[in-house]
């Protein structure tokens, strides 16, 4: 019995930031591939298990996408459209439930990095 206790924890441990995840507005946070600095919100809305829609507004411009969320990571994984261009975004759920990304967007490329959190957290806020 002593060892199941233990392994029960380190178990709820490792889960723990899979439940980090949730739907909601987020405040985003991010820096371009030429190092331009920007913030807005995003917007969670599941779309089935482990399916995510995601809505981007930054500024005027508007980012709709979908993705899948990777439980091992655990890794939530988008592909979206901004204008007429495509891009794609890999963010790390943390445990505190923020979303520490990295993209690439359009035919110049480049890697830019965002962070969202959700909003009430402190970071979330949106500043306009």
């Amino acid at each position: 019995m002593r060892c199941l206790l233990p392994a029960a924890a380190l178990l709820a441990a490792l889960a723990a930031p899979a439940l980090g995840q949730q739907a909601g507005t987020y405040g985003v946070q991010g820096e371009a591939p030429g190092g331009q600095r920007y913030q807005g919100m995003a917007v969670l809305q599941p779309t089935g298990t482990n399916t995510w829609r995601v809505t981007w507004r930054v500024g005027n411009d508007t980012a709709e996408g979908v993705g899948f969320l990777i439980p091992e990571g655990p890794l939530l994984v988008v592909g979206y459209v901004i204008g007429r261009e495509i891009g794609a975004v890999a963010y790390a759920v943390q445990a505190d439930g923020s979303l520490q990304g990295t993209w690439t967007q359009g035919q110049g490329g480049g890697i830019g990095t965002e962070v969202l959190t959700p909003a009430g957290t402190g970071g979330g806020q949106v500043r306009k």
